[in-house]
């Protein structure tokens, strides 16, 4: 019988079938296959196909591994939305004072109070927005915005992109600040934002010190 399967083994490895296949097909283990078949020359046009196969193989590994992250990762995402939702004003509160405590403008100076947040994420910025306009109940009329781009990005491009993903119009934008690219020299800036980075404005004192209040009272319960 073992003779039989080995004869077997060998002539499906000359037409080009891998050990793995030759395995499955007479329903042995690898090892035996691999030895049964040691001492076979493949001939030339049955090797491109025994390399045909391991590239497929290593494709189809690839594209299920790929798959099952996939599946994983929407399984975890479920489950973190199902724990966290749905977030009440006071999540949202607290959120945005979290958001300015580590990206917020801050100044000791009176005439350099002002409510201002910056960074090259718009998800970061809305949620900032959220917090001013359900929390502070500012009037979104009220909040501008200012671009920093570096030389080669195109502003226009730029504005569109953020008034869209901020919910801003395009008037409420001030003039942006442009500053070198260095795109062409080893300092470049490899990781930066194709949008440029967008500064959040609001110029009004009261929402400020509120701002910084509320940041106080908590900072002060966490050192109890």
């Amino acid at each position: 019988m073992k003779l039989l399967e080995k004869e077997k083994a060998q002539g499906l490895r000359l037409n080009g079938l891998s050990l793995k296949q030759i395995a499955q097909a007479l329903e042995v283990s690898k090892g035996s296959v691999s030895a049964w078949v040691r001492n076979v020359t493949v001939p030339r046009e049955a090797f491109f196909n025994i390399n045909d196969q391991r590239r497929l193989g290593r494709e189809q590994s690839r594209k299920t591994r790929l798959f099952n992250i996939a599946r994983l990762n929407d399984e975890i995402n479920t489950k973190c939305r199902e724990e966290i939702m749905p977030l009440s004003n006071r999540d949202l509160w607290i959120a945005g004072l979290m958001l300015y405590a580590g990206e917020g403008f801050k100044s000791s100076s009176v005439s350099g109070q002002r409510v201002e947040i910056a960074n090259s994420n718009p998800e970061i910025l809305r949620i900032f927005i959220n917090f001013l306009t359900k929390v502070c109940l500012v009037s979104k009329e009220k909040i501008k915005v200012r671009l920093m781009l570096y030389e080669d990005i195109c502003p226009e491009e730029a504005r569109k992109f953020w008034s869209k993903e901020l919910g801003i119009v395009t008037n409420q934008f001030c003039k942006p600040f442009i500053k070198r690219s260095y795109k062409d020299e080893p300092c470049r800036h490899l990781r930066r934002s194709k949008y440029g980075t967008a500064h959040v404005n609001l110029c009004d004192i009261k929402v400020y010190k509120k701002i910084i209040g509320w940041l106080k009272a908590i900072y002060e319960y966490n050192n109890f």
